[in-house]
């Protein structure tokens, strides 16, 4: 493979080295591997897509993994600090039952979550303001539990910690971060004035996917959303016997895309707000997690050339010229039997033995 060299001003062949980088992402220091090219005949830095974009996932996974430890440790002092569990902590908080859950198994938090945790474990005041405000939630046992606690340490400080009065002066704001949204292939989605709420997606389970997806992850883009929810229709039905939604994806040259999914986005865009209680079982909430595990850590446009290698997407394209944008839809029957193949040959024991089936694809579009 060659690539143009500025400096020798021609087509040229090149040699690839590792070595260790930091870069700063949302503020913190990561340090991961970095792959730079250099021309085989002076040397001179050359510039390659391919690792380019090796490298900004690799980047991306270690600020998850260093997001993802910081988030278990303070949760675990957290938890430890006011007596509290899992999921108490995760209802005072107004969030999903199994959110803090899926932090401790080693999910990274979105920013402003973090930067909760961060507040509530440094600042006892704070934790008690949201604990009054939000008691409601959680068992009597649990809250007296919390409250003893707070007082204790309150005892050993000669210090009281005033309940929290809803409304009162001292009220702790906690704002919504928009999340956005960008990508080449896809029009850019801009905040829009209609917020995505519960009442709307209640009804239609690819919706409800959609909001728990976007409630997981703070920088899907809507190509890689798309791909997700292709991945997880895919394998849910393979592992679980049944569609996790009815919807039809298309063969669309950027790969497969569900197009009311796509029309409601294009338009505008707002993060969804937090849903205390998540429409999609336990079972549908763990899967997708998997889901966003293994395919997640891929760009949108790594996921499009990942589809694209596989059966269903050529299938439904067949006969289609590539400036044509929209295609026709990829039939489930089709989509079912390449997965199930997927799942022998991989020898799928269990879920995450999905991870072998994504490294491997992805292997294939280097």
């Amino acid at each position: 493979m060659s690539v143009f060299c500025t400096n020798c001003q021609c087509e040229v062949g090149y040699c690839v080295v590792e070595e260790k980088s930091k870069k700063i992402i949302k503020g913190y220091e990561v340090e991961y591997k970095k792959k730079s090219a250099h021309c085989e005949r002076c040397e001179h830095p050359v510039f390659v897509e391919q690792l380019h974009e090796e490298n900004e996932q690799e980047a991306k996974r270690g600020y998850q993994e260093l997001v993802s430890s910081e988030a278990i440790r303070i949760i675990t002092a957290i938890m430890e600090q006011y007596n509290i569990g899992k999921r108490p902590l995760s209802l005072i908080l107004d969030w999903g039952e199994l959110t803090i859950t899926r932090y401790l198994k080693g999910m990274a938090p979105k920013k402003e979550y973090l930067d909760t945790l961060k507040l509530i474990h440094r600042d006892v005041a704070a934790f008690a303001e949201i604990l009054e405000k939000n008691q409601d939630k959680i068992t009597k046992k649990a809250y007296e539990k919390c409250q003893k606690r707070m007082n204790e340490w309150a005892k050993s400080s000669d210090e009281q910690i005033e309940p929290f009065v809803v409304g009162g002066p001292e009220k702790l704001e906690l704002d919504e971060e928009q999340v956005p949204f960008e990508e080449h292939y896809f029009p850019t989605v801009t905040a829009g004035e209609e917020e995505l709420k519960e009442h709307e997606v209640s009804d239609d389970k690819i919706y409800q996917v959609v909001h728990y997806i976007l409630d997981v992850s703070e920088d899907v883009t809507p190509n890689a959303l798309q791909k997700i929810l292709y991945y997880a229709q895919a394998f849910f039905k393979v592992f679980y016997g049944y569609h996790l939604f009815e919807d039809d994806c298309e063969a669309w040259a950027q790969g497969p895309v569900y197009p009311k999914v796509y029309d409601r986005l294009k338009e505008s865009y707002q993060h969804p707000v937090i849903q205390t209680v998540c429409p999609l079982d336990d079972q549908e909430q763990f899967f997708i997690d998997l889901i966003m595990r293994y395919f997640g850590c891929y760009s949108g446009k790594s996921l499009e050339r990942m589809t694209h290698c596989e059966k269903p997407w050529r299938e439904a394209r067949h006969g289609l010229v590539s400036v044509q944008v929209e295609g026709r839809v990829m039939e489930k029957s089709s989509i079912e039997q390449y997965f199930t193949d997927v799942y022998k040959k991989y020898n799928m024991l269990s879920m995450t033995d999905i991870i072998d089936y994504s490294t491997s694809l992805f292997s294939r579009i280097l």
